[in-house]
């Protein structure tokens, strides 16, 4: 078995390769988002027949350290092998060879996202835990029709009638439906709008907030749209329709799940942006009708605040999907990255999966 990185002669069969091991209509599109991928896209090749049988991608991400500070982290993803090719421990080969590849990038740690974490421990990851609450949605006051709103396009956003601050409204616009194609970036809404209040609220008292991905131009222009192509958009808006805060809603067939949420917690009425987002959620949650709504969201007191408004009765899950080894970093970093997801004060949000 030939073990190399990838060339344009592989793609065919790697692509294949994914075909065959994923249900991940997104996983094509979002690798190709990365310029310099294939020299990070290590591969298993048949030496009879030529094509890939394995794969391990990984690409260099700058997220908040465990104490104020920035980590490179090295995030794995695309880890795949042919059935007809598994037990003889490629998987475990090519990780060892990403994993090197990413010290000598200067990675501090390396990160991926995993339903079977069984394969990669002898890898020397470990697990990650981060809190969520489920919960079925509180009643929804009945919608006043003077108020519904409409977004720029017409398009009824069957979301909650402006909250009012004094004589002032917050009115939530619908900027995204699912099964509507994402629109390109506009004056209506930029990408700069939502990324100033995403980095304001991913912090913490000390800097960034930890395991949380620097995200660049690049990431929200392309990865965003990609990542958020199933979910509904909402943007919390003053009378001058200047962005306040913004959401991001997934329905699935029996949960409505609480992608993200932006809102700058210093602005004065931050609360009330809150506020009128967690009602726009009541009112998603009872049209299309699941008896659960997940939140997984940071710890903040604002993030409290929303999901009391939100859920009736609670129960706390965890999701441990995550999972983090060293890899120029001493081991306690890591110690304290899975301490800190245990409280939410370490978060990664699904919009920066890799």
């Amino acid at each position: 078995m030939h073990l190399r990185t990838a060339t344009p002669d592989d793609v065919p069969s790697l692509y294949a390769l994914w075909d065959r091991a994923f249900d991940a209509p997104l996983m094509v599109p979002v690798y190709e988002t990365d310029d310099g991928r294939l020299d990070r896209t290590h591969v298993a090749v048949d030496p009879l027949h030529g094509g890939v049988v394995g794969s391990v991608y990984w690409a260099p991400r700058e997220a908040g350290g465990p104490h104020g500070d920035t980590l490179r982290a090295g995030g794995v993803a695309n880890v795949a092998t042919a059935p007809e090719a598994r037990g003889r421990g490629l998987v475990r080969a090519l990780l060892s060879r990403a994993v090197e590849q990413m010290g000598r990038d200067g990675a501090d740690v390396a990160l991926l996202f995993t339903g079977t974490p069984d394969v990669y421990r002898s890898s020397g990851f470990e697990t990650f835990g981060v809190p969520l609450l489920r919960g079925a949605p509180r009643p929804a006051d009945d919608l006043d029709p003077g108020q519904d709103d409409l977004d720029d396009d017409g398009l009824p956003t069957d979301a909650a009638p402006s909250d009012r601050v004094g004589d002032t409204p917050v009115r939530v616009r619908t900027d995204r439906l699912p099964g509507i194609p994402w629109p390109t970036w506009s004056v209506a809404l930029g990408w700069e709008q939502l990324a100033v209040l995403h980095d304001a609220f991913d912090r913490v008292a000390d800097g960034p907030r930890p395991l949380a991905t620097r995200r660049t131009a690049g990431h929200w222009e392309q990865r965003i749209p990609l990542w958020y192509s199933g979910a509904e958009v909402f943007t919390a808006r003053a009378a001058d329709g200047q962005v306040m805060g913004y959401l991001v809603l997934e329905p699935e067939p029996d949960v409505l799940k609480v992608r993200e949420l932006g809102v700058d917690p210093t602005a004065g009425r931050a609360r009330d942006v809150v506020d009128a987002l967690a009602r726009t959620t009541l009112h998603r949650a009872h049209l299309h009708g699941p008896a659960t709504v997940e939140v997984r969201l940071p710890a903040h007191a604002l993030t409290d605040r929303f999901a009391a408004a939100v859920l009736d009765a609670p129960v706390v899950a965890t999701d441990t999907t995550g999972m983090l080894r060293p890899v120029r970093a001493p081991a306690d970093v890591v110690a304290h990255l899975r301490d800190a997801a245990a409280t939410r004060v370490a978060f990664h949000w699904p919009g920066d999966y890799l």
